[in-house]
């Protein structure tokens, strides 16, 4: 488990400006502390000790950097596709909405959001 990594004078700099930042992005930041760590020798436990992380995460990012540099560190969640309202949900919904009835006492319709004195 050793991914032995070497930085440009470049590379260190923005590594340790990002790993230093108080106003960026705490996981961006926890990235860069990796790699510079990675960098001045340490082992992978004492990354673990240092970053509180798993071997994943160490593994994960170096093999990012590594393969990309500074472009493999920024996060890739692929997200998640949008759903599309169907004629069958949209159908659902409007079920779902003509059945329920408001709990005692509450108003619905046109007037619900007035007030009487």
């Amino acid at each position: 488990m050793s991914n032995t990594v070497v930085l440009s004078k470049m590379e260190e700099a923005e590594l340790t400006q990002r790993a230093a930042t108080q106003s960026g992005r705490a996981d961006e930041a926890r990235r860069a502390r990796l790699i510079l760590l990675l960098d001045s020798g340490h082992t992978w436990a004492a990354i673990r000790d240092k970053l509180d992380c798993t071997d994943s995460f160490i593994d994960r990012w170096s093999k990012r950097f590594l393969e990309e540099r500074l472009a493999g560190l920024f996060s890739r969640h692929a997200g998640q596709l949008a759903t599309t309202l169907t004629a069958a949900m949209e159908a659902r919904i409007l079920e779902w909405s003509v059945k329920r009835k408001p709990p005692m006492g509450q108003r619905t319709g046109a007037h619900a959001s007035l007030r009487h004195s």
